[in-house]
């Protein structure tokens, strides 16, 4: 529900119902804007994802802070200092802050660490390197695709991946490179017979892709499987079986489980590792920003009061700020 959205409470008799569509308005960078009596500034910060903002909210009362999703460990964490300067300035009045990991401690957790750490084990590889990490993660791409031009090797990415890529390297905004770019490959999957016939594609972003100069099929990297590294999300480890990556290495680039249902697809993923004697190796840096790091950003722009969300944990906001309300869903807030 992003473009169009249901009333709720949202009935069975409601379901047929035709969505509503939504008012969407693009803004851009440090550039405010009003909604209703309201100006905003919009502010980027660091994030896992492109696109991550911060917002100071000029009311009538005086400025509300908004963090949205951020940290300052990433490859672009000086978003997210020139955000807290600004905040700063503002002397706000309240401040609505992530706090997803607020009980965590600064480590040496970066980018670029990811970056080094995977490529040392990706180097000493004598076959196929599998990685898995959240694509929308244009960070994380970068890194991995860094790593195959350093080491001179393929980046094998899917059809969906192609998506992405070709928007992300269509927009003026982001670096990203196309999906036909000379050190990235296509994999070609098997469908319904079991081949590849073209007759089995019937997905749309499949077909009209088809006649890329740099698909490869699971065959070809099994004849060299050193020269690849390929892009393997667990929802796909089906193709594991035609890609046959025995004794090869897999590199997990994503949070660590951190609920019962993320430790059973774990589980799952590592039956499947197990099974191709893959060995497993994690190397990540979050999206959001540590407690250490939260807590002086808090302190340094001195709201008079904080809404902690995006979080389990908002009782921890108490130990250093004295004006903390634990926000209660449908609850209304007067300032």
């Amino acid at each position: 529900e992003v473009l169009n959205y249901k009333k709720r409470p949202l009935f069975r008799r409601d379901y047929k119902k035709p969505a509503i569509n939504r008012d969407i308005v693009t803004f851009h960078p440090c550039k405010s804007f009003k909604i209703d009596a309201l100006d905003i500034e919009p502010f980027p910060v660091d994030h896992s994802v492109p696109g991550a903002f911060g917002f100071i909210i000029h009311s009538s009362e005086g400025p509300i802070i908004y963090t949205g999703d951020m940290r300052l460990h990433g490859q672009h964490g000086q978003y997210t200092k020139e955000f807290v300067e600004k905040t700063s300035e503002a002397k706000p009045i309240a401040m609505i802050t992530e706090g997803t990991r607020i009980n965590e401690t600064k480590t040496d957790e970066s980018e670029k660490k990811v970056y080094t750490d995977s490529k040392k084990i990706i180097n000493k590889e004598k076959n196929v390197s599998i990685v898995d990490f959240n694509f929308k993660d244009l960070d994380r791409f970068q890194t991995f695709y860094q790593i195959a031009k350093d080491l001179d090797k393929q980046l094998v990415i899917n059809f969906k991946h192609a998506c992405f890529l070709e928007r992300y390297h269509k927009d003026p905004f982001v670096e990203a490179p196309n999906s036909t770019d000379e050190s990235i490959s296509l994999l070609l999957p098997k469908r319904h017979t079991g081949t590849y016939n073209k007759e089995d594609y019937s997905d749309a972003y499949v077909k009209k892709r088809l006649d890329y100069p740099n698909i490869i099929q699971a065959e070809e990297i099994i004849k060299n499987p050193r020269k690849y590294m390929v892009v393997l999300n667990f929802w796909y480890f089906n193709m594991l079986i035609d890609l046959k990556p025995y004794h090869g290495t897999y590199i997990h680039s994503l949070s660590e489980p951190f609920n019962e249902e993320m430790e059973i697809s774990y589980d799952r993923m590592k039956n499947w590792l197990n099974h191709f004697d893959l060995n497993l190796n994690q190397s990540h840096c979050s999206g959001h920003i540590n407690g250490t790091d939260l807590k002086h950003v808090i302190q340094k722009i001195k709201p008079e009061t904080l809404f902690p969300v995006h979080t389990k944990k908002p009782e921890s906001f108490t130990s250093f700020h004295d004006n903390t309300v634990r926000v209660i869903q449908g609850k209304l807030y007067k300032l």
